[in-house]
């Protein structure tokens, strides 16, 4: 008899479970300055999503309006860009800003949807948050998020 709710536990634990893939699952993340970035899953499947969540804590100035705030991309081992948001990117002349206080965050989120095509291996995914920049500071900042590395597998 122990035997059966043995079994019949195990069945319904398993209920609404849903295979993640092997080795699939984790989470990596990383601070620079006002930046706190993580992504889920830190490990994958080719074809299967990865999902970036970006808290901004203040005091930050930034763009907002008709621009796309947060860019992100993902290179492969060989610094090679394998993906992009936005694309395209968004263009116009509705530029505007918003501050926030110190102490006070904001998050942003955004998803990579890894191609089936990828190869094994480590990825990276890099990011540029458009923070507004005093007069004269002169050229923007190629990247300012922390990279964050992920593993794809086959």
């Amino acid at each position: 008899m122990n035997r059966i709710f043995l079994l019949l536990a195990i069945v319904l634990a398993g209920c609404g479970a849903q295979a993640a893939g092997p080795g699939a699952g984790g989470t990596v993340s990383g601070t620079n300055g006002p930046f706190y970035a993580q992504a889920t899953p830190a490990r994958l499947a080719a074809g299967a999503s990865v999902h970036l969540t970006l808290t901004v804590t203040g005091p930050i100035d930034y763009e907002i309006g008709c621009v796309q705030t947060l860019h992100i991309w993902a290179e492969d081992s060989q610094h090679q860009q394998v993906w992009a948001q936005p694309v395209p990117a968004i263009q116009c002349m509705a530029f505007g800003h918003k501050t926030l206080a110190a102490g006070e965050t904001a998050e942003f989120t955004a998803d990579w949807p890894t191609s089936s095509k990828l190869a094994a291996g480590t990825y990276t995914v890099h990011g540029l948050f458009l923070v507004v920049l005093p007069m004269g500071a002169g050229a923007r900042v190629r990247e300012n998020l922390p990279p964050l590395a992920i593993q794809i597998s086959r």
